[in-house]
């Protein structure tokens, strides 16, 4: 079986057993990476679930979640190849997400084609929640962020819809600005031409009150 690994940055621990309970039926290794000075850390029990504590750097959101991934590579650095992906500690993924991930790997190395790369969906989620909830610079729409050629650019693509092997990440780093993921995935689908599978989602920010009707 292809091994997938999830690489999760943890603030929100109130998501932790949702987290798990969609997780653990999916055969892979979830790796959680929480901040040094986090008032809270979470404990686990689980053999599939990894945890590391990265030196927070700064107070600002996605500083701290690029930093977070961009330190685990560093320090723990992938395996050439698995295959990873990053999921926000408030997003989900449809049902049957991982195997719909391996069948289209194994149907790419069928035909002989390169599955370093793998660009999936997102859906959004039904409503935008109020603006007092989010502020401005995350009020995201729900129109759904579709995996194709057009769309990889900043604004139009998000790092829950990239797949790759570790080969691949290990070469990358995510910059530390707003729309950070946008670019590192511009970068990396601009040398790395990806197979693109726009039937298989990920759920973006599917823990946060007000998005999702479930």
């Amino acid at each position: 079986m292809t091994i997938i690994n999830v690489l999760t940055p943890m603030a929100r621990l109130r998501n932790v057993p949702e987290l798990i309970a969609m997780l653990e039926p999916e055969n892979i290794i979830w790796h959680v990476i929480t901040d040094s000075d986090a008032a809270e850390q979470p404990s686990f029990t689980q053999s599939w679930i990894h945890h590391y504590v990265c030196p927070n750097i700064s107070g600002v959101f996605f500083e701290r979640c690029n930093n977070s991934i961009n330190w685990w590579i560093d320090t723990h650095p992938p395996i050439p190849d698995q295959i990873y992906c990053i999921m926000n500690d408030d997003d989900g993924y449809e049902p049957g997400f991982f195997n719909k991930v391996r069948d289209f790997i194994q149907e790419l190395e069928h035909d002989s084609k390169n599955h370093d790369v793998i660009i999936v969906s997102m859906e959004r989620g039904s409503e935008t929640p109020p603006l007092e909830q989010t502020g401005p610079s995350r009020r995201h729409h729900t129109s759904k962020l579709w995996a194709q050629p057009q769309n990889m650019t900043p604004g139009y693509v998000g790092v829950e819809q990239i797949i790759l092997t570790g080969k691949i990440l290990d070469m990358y780093r995510l910059p530390l600005l707003v729309d950070g993921d946008g670019r590192w995935i511009t970068g990396i689908v601009h040398r790395h031409p990806p197979a693109f599978a726009p039937h298989i989602n990920a759920w973006f920010n599917y823990f946060e009150p007000g998005r999702w009707n479930r």
